[in-house]
């Protein structure tokens, strides 16, 4: 199979370094690529990106809650959108105008599932307009399942509440956001899931990434007063 040959030949090149999300732009024809994995009801993180392009759409997903990659997780069906400049589809109002500036115009995405499993998705971007063509749609699927294989391979054995290493060794994800969020849960004695939610809704009103403002708190330069609802940074309340 060709996806599985590129796969090993990635791994000679690059041992070190992930292959799952690299192959997949490849082996489908288009810009670039990212893997999220579903982690606990409707949030998701990222294994991996091909590129800075592809990481900074994945990092805008978890930001904002909304994009192709969000659909294609809670969905059964493969998410198309050729044009996101001019679409006429309002569904994601904040992704689409930050997608475009940070260089796609046309994103997909694709469940990442083992029979009724839920994984994740595989999510696809153009640097210009145009759909999949329908080889490269029937690429997409198996590239799909072909990750969906081998997330449950690579995190056989490994104990339930941990990530296998080769998970681990594939992922490209900023793992302060978890640690971030579980910071804020305390701060706010509130839920890890809405301490989530707090994040990306600070991280979007101060037009931060994610991954930014997690590390400003994991280091403690900022946090989050529950008694005044307000975010504290470098000795300076900001207002949530």
């Amino acid at each position: 199979m060709a996806v599985l040959m590129l796969l090993a030949q990635r791994e000679r090149a690059h041992p070190r370094s992930g292959s799952l999300c690299a192959v997949a732009a490849e082996f489908t024809g288009v810009s670039g690529a990212g893997i999220a994995l579903v982690s606990s009801g409707p949030q998701f993180t990222s294994l991996c990106t091909s590129n800075s392009v592809a990481r900074e759409l994945m990092d805008l997903e978890i930001t904002v809650g909304e994009g192709p990659c969000l659909d294609a997780c809670q969905s059964e069906f493969a998410i198309d959108e050729a044009d996101l400049v001019a679409s006429n589809d309002r569904r994601w109002m904040a992704y689409a105008p930050s997608a475009t500036v940070a260089g796609a115009h046309a994103v997909f995405g694709f469940p990442v599932r083992i029979g009724a499993i839920r994984l994740g998705a595989l999510s696809l971007y153009r640097d210009r307009p145009g759909a999949l063509s329908p080889s490269q749609a029937s690429d997409a699927y198996l590239m799909a399942s072909v990750i969906g294989r081998a997330v449950l391979a690579m995190q056989a054995g490994a104990p339930s509440d941990t990530l296998a290493s080769e998970l681990e060794r594939e992922a490209t994800f900023d793992f302060s956001v978890h640690q971030a969020a579980g910071m804020v849960a305390v701060q706010g004695s509130m839920t890890v899931g809405n301490a989530l939610v707090a994040l990306r809704a600070h991280a979007y009103a101060t037009n931060s990434a994610l991954s930014d403002l997690a590390l400003r708190v994991v280091v403690r330069e900022t946090s989050f007063d529950p008694h005044f609802g307000t975010w504290r940074g470098e000795g300076v309340a900001e207002i949530q």
